[in-house]
């Protein structure tokens, strides 16, 4: 199908590389770049719905509340609070 797209100076660029490196046409390089888009997996919101930011932990190692305190421990205390 033929369109006009108006594009971001950056996008065509990347994208007539990409034409040119694979030897391909500039619609079907766009559109491989697009599709490729709506393919990846999706970046998880980095706030939660109270507005704080959510920390996504690493997976297989839960953090405990023990493992919070421990780490408090290892902290140097401040002699001036006040």
């Amino acid at each position: 199908m033929r369109t006009t797209l108006d594009l971001d100076p950056a996008v065509l660029s990347a994208a007539r590389a990409k034409a040119r490196a694979e030897r391909i046409s500039l619609g079907k390089a766009v559109s491989e770049l697009a599709l490729a888009a709506l393919r990846a997996p999706k970046a998880p919101s980095a706030e939660s719905t109270s507005g704080f930011p959510v920390l996504r932990g690493v997976p297989g190692h839960v953090v405990t509340d023990e493992l919070v305190a421990a780490y408090l421990d290892d902290e140097p205390q401040n002699s001036d609070a006040s």
